[in-house]
């Protein structure tokens, strides 16, 4: 068995596919006139970057690899027999490689970029911006006012990922927005597209579909631009509006007919993969694809309006927009083998909150206010932070619940508890004292590489441990996740029936997505937490519940989908199965 960190993608796979991304980007910078091999490329790097196991191990079967062209098959032969791909080689002498990421900046197409370097001299991103900063273009002929004042703004809006919005940031802007342009008149409809709708963690732009008849389009963009929101405006057409909301975040919307608003709504939610992969299989049915709608080969227009009539017509069942992202979700549509995916109301409880356990009547108001905010939920877990130095406090936190729940008149509040795993792999408090809460979540406060995974592993065995919290502790976009073994994890997880935290706080996410659908594949239960330090965080359980569906989980995945009563079946089961005997207690 394995007992090295988190799986890393095979060494000969991720070069190969660095070099496959490289040279869809110089194809991409010759040209449209070489669409094909920009899309024969990217297709192979995802494939690359998707197998499991190396590319090496195909050596004498490539053709079973799918996405593969022949050429394509014979440089990786190239690569695997002698280092290198000659026709990459090539490639360096030809094309300015540091200017190449500019064509993922919108504003900046191939014609722009080889202008740049060919005729301004521009080799890379830093001479750009010296040539933007001191008026070195302004006098480009090639190069309109307008051009680059938009080049300006795309190169100044273009995301990292240290600048991207939080999906919950992302969330509330985008449907204020939309709020919004419902009011417009000549909006018949509109909805959230692009990552937002996706459920991605983190989002570049924002982007909109609306459905406007194509008279009402000139007053109806007339209207959007003069929004208080708006802060300047990219570019203004007849199908779409690109502008600058004041927060710096840029907002595209796509306007569509009724017949084609499916259409448009599918082609802009993406993701690009999905989409790929989705056109192919309409070529192999006989349709074209595009914003407009499905047509056949005649031109007729088959489907269009909404998303489902275009996946009917396809012949697949509907791709809910959490799955769209690698086209595999496409094959598994094609067979029926979907996950009736996780639903919000489904939720029954919220398994970790935390409140401030000095403050009687924060505790009791945020118990009344989740009861009417969220009827459906039958309990939620009020959670102390374990202290070593402060066990009267925990006894008084433990009185404290049991008079709320008396004031309410049932169990409503559950006495939760968050425990630090030492270095040890044990609990910081002793188990006589565990077993007087409800639940108990084991979270690691301080790691190192080397000994987080064992921490884990032990404190899985720990029968009053029903949970590990913020399982790779990281922050998104200022702290990296733990270098845990996760396949290890999954297995004693699921071996412990230890249940793995799902933290919705936005920037947490935590476990991230692709774990997700592999600790379901482990069979191993995951229980979504709030983690709310203040009432209106509460709320956070909706991006639990995205992430969970990007994960691929159903109902019965999720802890919190159950009633109380099995969630103590669920403990007692798990903590007759441990033994006590080779356990530590501080």
């Amino acid at each position: 068995m394995h007992t090295d960190v988190y799986q890393p993608l095979p060494p000969n796979n991720v070069a190969i596919a660095d070099i496959f991304h490289h040279m869809a980007a110089c194809y991409r910078y010759m040209g449209k006139d070489h669409y094909d091999q920009v899309q024969a490329y990217d297709r192979a790097a995802t494939c690359l970057r998707r197998l499991p196991v190396d590319i090496e191990v195909f050596r004498t079967r490539l053709r079973e690899v799918t996405g593969l062209t022949e050429v394509i098959r014979g440089e990786i032969m190239e690569y695997l027999e002698a280092g290198c791909i000659q026709h990459y080689q090539r490639f360096k002498n030809k094309v300015p490689f540091e200017l190449l990421d500019l064509l993922e900046i919108k504003g900046f197409g191939p014609s722009t970029v080889k202008l740049l370097h060919e005729t301004c001299g521009i080799q890379n991103r830093d001479q750009l911006i010296t040539a933007l900063q001191y008026g070195r273009l302004d006098d480009v002929g090639e190069i309109s006012p307008v051009k680059l004042d938009l080049m300006k703004r795309s190169f100044k809006l273009h995301k990292t990922s240290s600048n991207r919005l939080l999906l919950w940031d992302a969330l509330l802007q985008g449907n204020e927005i939309l709020r919004v342009l419902r009011l417009i008149k000549g909006v018949s409809h509109a909805e959230i597209a692009g990552s937002l709708r996706r459920g991605c963690e983190t989002i570049g732009d924002l982007d909109i579909v609306l459905q406007v008849d194509e008279p009402e389009r000139e007053q109806v963009t007339a209207q959007i631009v003069q929004l208080p929101h708006v802060e300047s405006v990219v570019l203004s057409g007849r199908n779409r509006i690109c502008v600058v909301l004041y927060n710096h975040t840029q907002l595209d919307i796509r306007m569509a007919g009724a017949t084609a608003f499916g259409a448009s709504w599918l082609y802009f939610t993406g993701s690009r993969e999905h989409l790929l992969h989705l056109t192919d299989l309409a070529e192999q049915k006989g349709f074209t694809l595009t914003p407009e709608g499905l047509f056949d080969t005649m031109g007729n227009h088959m489907a269009g309006v909404n998303e489902e009539g275009i996946y009917q017509q396809l012949g697949i069942a509907f791709i809910p927009p959490e799955l769209r992202e690698s086209g595999k979700e496409i094959r598994r549509a094609a067979r029926n083998m979907l996950p009736n995916l996780l639903a919000q109301h489904q939720i029954k409880g919220d398994l970790r909150m935390h409140v401030d356990e000095h403050l009687h009547d924060s505790i009791a108001t945020t118990a009344h206010y989740v009861m009417n905010a969220f009827p459906q939920y039958e309990y939620i877990v009020a959670a102390a932070h374990g202290d070593t130095q402060d066990k009267k406090g925990l006894a008084a936190w433990i009185s404290n619940i049991d008079r709320i729940n008396e004031q309410i008149g049932w169990a409503f509040l559950k006495k939760g508890l968050t425990v630090e795993i030492l270095q040890d792999g044990t609990p910081a408090l002793p188990a006589s004292l565990l077993q007087q809460f409800d639940w108990v979540t084991g979270i690691v406060l301080k790691d190192t590489d080397k000994e987080v995974t064992q921490r884990l592993l032990t404190a899985c065995e720990h029968p009053f441990i029903h949970c590990i919290g913020n399982p790779s502790n990281r922050i998104i976009g200022k702290k990296k996740p733990s270098a845990v073994n996760w396949e290890l994890l999954f297995e004693k997880a699921a071996a412990t029936s230890t249940a793995l935290e799902i933290n919705a706080q936005p920037c947490r996410m935590d476990l991230r997505d692709e774990w997700v659908r592999r600790a379901v594949e482990k069979k191993v239960y995951l229980a979504i937490g709030s983690c709310a330090a203040i009432m209106r965080q509460v709320d956070y359980m909706q991006l639990g519940v995205t992430l969970a569906r990007r994960g691929w989980c159903k109902c019965e995945n999720i802890l919190n989908t159950m009633h109380w009563d099995a969630i103590e079946q669920f403990k007692l089961s798990r903590e007759n199965a441990l033994s006590l005997t080779n356990i530590k207690h501080v």
